[in-house]
């Protein structure tokens, strides 16, 4: 009875460690877990900054032109699906998605693209307009704000997926408590790896 009752003793006491050692995986996946969030909303904040600037863009060309008393038919047409596309845009930002806001940031990307070389074409002057200037100047700085935090985002991605599939602790622990076994990296489609390039636009003689 004294033998049974060592070896029931073992035997809790093996489990007992086994269920920390799995406990421990957990904690470590939550950090990592939590980690990727963390830069995830950091992409969200540079990306909602682009979408919220190209809006102000269009807006301060609107305001240059109506001094010129003209308006340009197809300046208002790209205008508008600028802001559609910001609309689409804002839904993006609420999943965790960088296919998706990849996507539709190339799409916003090539629409201003567009946009700015119509305006600069018929409205030579508007490159001396403070106010444009100062958005574009400020555009590209988003643009690399953006390039950094998609990097530092892949990063902890590599680092949740590399512990998540070969850590054997963190294989039982995700496994039991349903930690995903990947994370999505950012991989942005060819068109979208492209930025506006407003300063080469801003630029033109």
């Amino acid at each position: 009875m004294k033998t049974v009752g060592i070896v029931i003793g073992v035997i809790v006491l093996i489990v007992l460690i086994i269920a920390g050692w799995v406990w421990s995986g957990r904690g470590a996946l939550i950090d990592r877990s939590q980690g990727v969030d963390e830069k995830w909303a950091q992409v969200q904040n540079v990306y909602q900054r682009r979408f919220d600037l190209v809006p102000n863009l269009v807006a301060s060309v609107d305001n240059f032109m109506q001094r010129q008393q003209t308006t340009l038919t197809e300046v208002i047409a790209m205008r508008q699906r600028v802001i559609d596309l910001k609309e689409s845009a804002q839904s993006a930002l609420g999943s965790q998605n960088p296919a998706l806001l990849d996507s539709l940031a190339g799409q916003l990307s090539r629409q201003l693209n567009s946009y700015i070389n119509v305006v600069v074409e018929q409205y030579p002057d508007i490159k001396g307009d403070q106010l444009y200037s100062d958005l574009l100047v400020q555009l590209e700085g988003t643009e690399n704000r953006i390039a950094q935090e998609r990097r530092t985002y892949n990063e902890s991605v590599r680092e949740y997926n590399t512990y998540r599939q070969k850590s054997v602790k963190a294989l039982l622990a995700g496994t039991i408590f349903g930690f995903p076994y990947t994370k999505e990296f950012f991989a942005a489609q060819t068109e979208a790896q492209t930025a506006p390039n407003v300063k080469d636009i801003f630029d033109k003689k």
